[in-house]
């Protein structure tokens, strides 16, 4: 419901599929509880406090499929020592992002990169997609298995073009960017016969038609 309510309207047929499952007095809750989980992640004018993390861990998955989050003081250990120092507009990314706390201690570092994660679990996905928009971190947040390569769901966080505010805007798999785009060749390629293959001493380079490539997972 958070996801769609900011969608800026691109999601609102979702949205009023979800609410038909609850009724007033329980939507309401609903309300007072994102209300909550806002006041207590402006963290006195600093944002950037994972809510969602902690309350998840505690009391939704209680480890389930080892799904302790990292503490967000390890995280901001590990942004400093991996990264340093980060440009405007420069990218990082966490192909395990969880709740999104190791994108949130890149964003300590500087606000004004561009922030790239994914997530297995759907719901993962959701809270990094959530703390992300509302601590201004744009970029995208993908549900999906990165070791399979296997997309199902993705998001971008986008500045608005009038007023700059942050909203959600559902993607597909061929406008994300932590999907690995494998080349997609029209033509099949010939087959080398085996006897065809010259006996060589050294190790020669096949023509360019004929070699293999890979796109590197995470070098944007």
């Amino acid at each position: 419901m958070t996801v769609c309510a900011l969608s800026l309207g691109q999601m609102e047929d979702r949205y009023f599929e979800i609410i038909k499952s609850y009724n007033k007095d329980e939507l309401q809750v609903f309300s007072s509880a994102l209300a909550a989980v806002i006041i207590d992640m402006e963290n006195d004018g600093e944002g950037l406090k994972d809510v969602f993390g902690d309350f998840f861990m505690e009391h939704i998955s209680y480890g389930k499929a080892g799904q302790f989050f990292t503490p967000e003081h390890i995280c901001e250990m590990m942004a400093l020592i991996t990264i340093g120092e980060i440009r405007d507009g420069e990218r990082i990314a966490d192909p395990c992002c969880g709740s999104g706390r190791t994108l949130m201690a890149a964003a300590r570092i500087n606000r004004n990169a561009r922030f790239y994660g994914a997530d297995i679990d759907r719901t993962c996905a959701m809270m990094c997609l959530v703390n992300m928009c509302l601590n201004g971190m744009f970029g995208e947040v993908a549900c999906m298995d990165t070791l399979t390569n296997q997309f199902f769901s993705g998001w971008q966080v986008n500045p608005h073009p009038i007023t700059g505010a942050p909203y959600i805007v559902p993607i597909t798999e061929d406008h994300s960017y932590m999907m690995l785009q494998l080349p997609k060749h029209n033509q099949e390629q010939p087959k080398i016969k085996q006897q065809e293959l010259p006996v060589i001493d050294s190790v020669e380079l096949l023509p360019m038609n004929m070699q293999p490539v890979q796109q590197l997972l995470f070098d944007f």
